[in-house]
């Protein structure tokens, strides 16, 4: 998930859902009608760290940080902050502030938004990001204390991702459904949330009585439209104002769209093949190595990207890759597509002959494409795939629960320039239970220890963990990096817009052009 899981990008579970849309009269210019490729799941960060949620909850619901252009955490609700020491934050609260309904932001509200991260009973899907958090509380009227189990340099980074402040009044009552159609939520953003169904999706009004800058846009309706090609043809026919959810391997199918004009920027996304550790053939670590070795990583990013990103070597997204290491890539080992190098870890394995695994994935769009590739590529080693397609949102149920795991595609995005919000979802223990980003259920004490010392390390120490950590999930192969893709985003001529890597609130950056 940028944010995402994403804000900046928005980190992404590529999961998708077929709707159809009907025909409308062209909206005026302050109207923007916005398409997703699957229905946001919930207005709550902690139920739903998916980018089509993210996409709205970034504009409802405000953060104590943001992110600058360059990626830097940057003053939002609370005007600034001090370290009386090194593992200790005292944040001031921006004052005048007001929640949709009238109630005033207090102290108590923006400690409570981060106290409930770290609740069992709230299963909170961001939860891995604030695990250096040992205690929150309000300090005055006006001032939050975060004190931390030790310095950890990414804490306001993270902070500005999943840190959403809501009431308390209302949050506490609904530790499992806040965000939900039912309860709602409440925040103190530039829009407010007027309608929101499942089926029916989102609308969107402008907060007259926001704080800061007042976006241009005074009404956006969020619709789902599964189908790429349905998708493609609303934003043609003028019914659908824009998305960000184009794929780009059909980028050629868009730039060329009359009245529509499309923008890509670097993505700070990962797409990737989870294999679960413990479960059947893939516990044996010659299996996962052949599977490294057995698929195109280059054809399948070919594929899937057309030119606009490219083959991953690294469990990493691109614009955190070069946070950490600049143009000096990490010395990893590589699992180079090799067929005969992939027979040759099968048959150190203990099923040399192959086996047969089902896989289920999501029917439609980049998974069904992605996995079917996969499936191509292993059945050249005799390991046959036994594709299961279901539907986007029961797939994602159960991905979300850890039921049945085995191989799995799984494209995320991210918000921040911070490896530490990536490598903890990937394999940390606490991300391998229900509702956490660790498909693959590999961790150990010893991976846990090397993520503590990630949290608090900077400089050249930061750089030697990240690259310690990459090289064991390089040698154990939990995951096979695949591909990056960039951002893109199609709009209708008669607005636009200004976007970058970490741009925060999608809908605050557009606006009808000549204004």
């Amino acid at each position: 998930m940028t944010p995402a899981k994403t804000a900046a990008a928005t980190a992404v579970l590529l999961l998708l859902t077929a709707c159809s849309a009907g025909g409308a009269t062209p909206p005026p210019a302050d109207t923007l009608v916005w398409a997703t490729a699957s229905p946001p799941s919930s207005l709550d960060i902690a139920h739903g760290f998916n980018s089509p949620s993210t996409l709205v909850q970034t504009a409802v619901l405000d953060t104590m940080v943001t992110l600058d252009e360059r990626g830097r955490p940057a003053p939002h609700l609370a005007t600034g902050w001090t370290q009386p020491d090194p593992a200790t934050y005292l944040f001031t609260l921006r004052k005048g502030v007001r929640f949709t309904d009238g109630s005033p932001l207090t102290a108590d509200d923006a400690a409570f938004s981060l106290r409930r991260h770290l609740d069992p009973k709230v299963a909170s899907q961001a939860a891995s990001y604030f695990t250096m958090v040992k205690k929150v509380e309000p300090v005055g009227d006006d001032q939050v204390k975060v004190t931390l189990s030790r310095p950890a340099p990414a804490f306001l980074a993270v902070s500005a991702i999943a840190w959403q402040v809501v009431p308390r009044k209302l949050a506490e009552p609904h530790p499992k459904d806040l965000g939900s159609p039912e309860v709602g939520t409440l925040g103190t953003g530039p829009y407010k949330v007027s309608r929101f169904s499942l089926t029916s999706g989102v609308l969107l009004e402008r907060n007259e009585d926001y704080w800061g800058p007042k976006p241009a846009l005074r009404r956006v309706e969020v619709k789902s439209i599964g189908d790429p090609e349905t998708l493609r043809l609303a934003v043609r026919s003028g019914e659908i104002d824009g998305t960000a959810d184009l794929n780009t391997r059909d980028a050629r199918k868009w730039t060329g769209l009359p009245g529509v004009k499309t923008i890509f920027y670097p993505g700070n996304n990962i797409s990737y093949l989870s294999l679960a550790v413990k479960n059947g053939p893939l516990a044996d670590v010659h299996v996962r190595r052949a599977i490294a070795h057995a698929v195109n990583r280059k054809a399948i990013s070919d594929l899937m990207t057309a030119g606009h990103g490219g083959p991953a070597d690294a469990l990493l997204p691109e614009p955190i890759l070069t946070a950490v290491y600049g143009d000096a890539p990490p010395p990893v080992p590589v699992h180079a597509y090799d067929p005969a190098k992939a027979k040759e870890e099968l048959a150190k394995s203990g099923h040399p002959d192959g086996f047969t695994l089902a896989a289920p994935y999501a029917s439609g769009g980049d998974t069904g494409t992605v996995m079917q590739a996969v499936a191509a590529d292993l059945a050249k080693i005799g390991i046959t795939l036994k594709l299961e397609p279901a539907p986007s949102d029961q797939y994602a149920a159960r991905m979300m629960e850890h039921d049945r795991l085995g191989v799995h595609y799984v494209a995320l995005a991210y918000g921040t320039p911070e490896p530490i919000e990536v490598l903890p979802d990937m394999v940390s223990r606490a991300s391998a239970e229900p509702q956490g980003f660790n498909f693959s259920g590999y961790g150990s004490a010893a991976t846990d220890e090397k993520l503590d010392a990630l949290v608090s390390a900077t400089g050249e120490a930061r750089t030697a963990q990240v690259t310690e950590l990459l090289k064991e999930i390089a040698d154990q192969v939990p995951y096979v990096p695949l591909f990056h893709t960039d951002n893109a985003a199609a709009l209708n001529e008669k607005y636009t817009a200004s976007l970058h890597t970490w741009t925060m609130n999608l809908f605050a950056a557009i606006r009808p052009a000549g204004r």
